[in-house]
């Protein structure tokens, strides 16, 4: 089984002097991806390899979230991610090699909804229907696949397996 793990960063500010990919995270964004750190930790969801998004906000919450989780982690910060569609994400996903049992993606809508969605053919229903209907900052969908190797990663294969939002990091 290979597991994947979407993560949209964390609330950021609507401006930045730099431009959009400087962009940094706001107080309460900070506090957010410091909690989703504490629970994929708690949750044992220890990434063996990170591919993260270049722009300030998308590197902000992976800090935060593997300075959390405690462990020296493997991360490439891939130019490709900055506003990402669901179609490149997933290319970049499927060049992987399949000794990465679980990869966490930390990108932007609407690629990381889109991905998460397109790839998510079961699970909890009502899970789902969450999913698809809203995707905020920050939110966490982790998909199981009965899958041998990345490449062979398609649309609908993989089960939903948890669905994390700040609603459920603040309950």
């Amino acid at each position: 089984m290979l597991r994947l793990a979407l993560l949209r960063h964390s609330e950021a500010h609507p401006h930045a002097q730099g431009g959009d990919k400087e962009r940094s995270l706001t107080k309460a964004g900070r506090k957010m991806a410091t909690r989703m750190g504490k629970y994929c930790r708690d949750m044992g969801l220890v990434p063996d390899l990170s591919l993260v998004s270049p722009a300030l906000r998308a590197k902000e919450t992976y800090e935060i979230v593997a300075e959390e989780i405690g462990q020296d982690l493997k991360v490439t910060f891939d130019p490709a991610l900055y506003n990402a569609t669901s179609t490149t994400i997933k290319m970049l996903v499927a060049q992987v090699t399949s000794d990465h049992k679980l990869i966490l993606v930390v990108g932007h809508n609407p690629g990381i909804a889109e991905s998460a969605i397109a790839l998510s053919g079961q699970g909890d229903p009502g899970m789902l229907a969450e999913m698809r209907a809203h995707f905020p900052a920050p939110a966490l969908a982790v998909i199981d696949f009965a899958i041998d190797s990345w490449a062979e990663i398609a649309a609908g294969q993989g089960v939903l397996d948890r669905f994390v939002t700040k609603t459920l990091l603040s309950g």
